[in-house]
């Protein structure tokens, strides 16, 4: 499925300060069928508002955000969205985590649990299927997480910094498992991080967000034969690609300097 934002503003009315807080402004891309898209850009930018939108979980004040030139209404089956902080239930044990969304849309327990159980040992947690959340480290945790979002089977896979609280070693696992998972079967997937390596790694394409009132700056391509290989990072244009991004993430560093305007915690 394709993707439009097509200059899209949104702010926010803090209401303790009586200040409307400018988040997005005029932001407009498009994100083509299966196209793995990282939206890169300093904290408080709006990446975060941005997927939300996509998601049907935000309403814009301006603007136009269209699934396969269809206006996004709210949420839908084509779209699933893996958050930073996991969001499983604690109550209920992987099995039924990984489960919970086909449970929703009404499918028998039977068929359901065949997926879960199927997703489960792909994302090499066989042998966990009773545990609760609990019991598991957070790159587990993880793991569940995005079976739960892959069990839906969506068009579209939204991912907002889902690594970006797990450790060094399994931030590296988990990047490596979503290139084996795209390459395997190809979702339009869009990434929001902070990570320039972690875009530079995983992406087709990179979008870069200015700082706040966030818009599109720079759209970046990783080529082809550098796509999502771990053995390549080393080549010279990939180190030229870190570089161009280093500098326009400086340049918005600056810019969003306190003083610039008034603090609200959006991503």
């Amino acid at each position: 499925m394709t993707i439009q934002v097509i200059g899209c503003s949104k702010h926010y009315d803090q209401s303790h300060t009586h200040e409307v807080v400018q988040v997005l402004d005029r932001c407009s891309f498009a994100i083509n069928k299966h196209e793995f898209v990282a939206l890169l850009g300093p904290s408080g930018c709006g990446k975060t508002t941005l997927l939300r939108m996509i998601a049907g979980l935000t309403q814009w004040n301006q603007g136009e955000v269209l699934i396969d030139q269809v206006p996004v209404t709210g949420p839908g089956n084509d779209r699933a969205v893996v958050f930073q902080n996991f969001s499983l239930m604690p109550w209920a044990d992987v099995k039924r985590n990984v489960a919970f969304g086909l449970e929703l849309q009404g499918m028998g327990k039977t068929e359901r649990e065949a997926i879960a159980l199927d997703l489960i040992s792909t994302m090499g947690l066989k042998g966990f299927e009773h545990h609760f959340p609990r019991q598991l480290s957070g790159g587990m945790q993880q793991r569940v997480g995005l079976a739960r979002a892959l069990a839906v089977n969506p068009d579209i896979l939204l991912m907002d910094e889902p690594f970006g609280s797990l450790d060094a070693l399994n931030r590296r696992i988990m990047q490596e498992e979503l290139i084996r998972l795209h390459s395997t079967a190809p979702k339009t997937v869009v990434f929001v991080t902070h990570d320039l390596d972690e875009a530079v790694r995983l992406a087709d394409r990179i979008i870069v967000i200015s700082s706040r009132p966030g818009s599109v700056v720079e759209t970046v391509t990783v080529p082809h034969e550098c796509r999502r290989k771990i053995a390549a990072e080393d080549m010279p244009e990939l180190r030229r690609i870190r570089s161009q991004l280093w500098q326009i993430l400086q340049t918005q560093h600056y810019k969003a300097e306190p003083g610039n305007g008034p603090e609200v915690s959006v991503q």
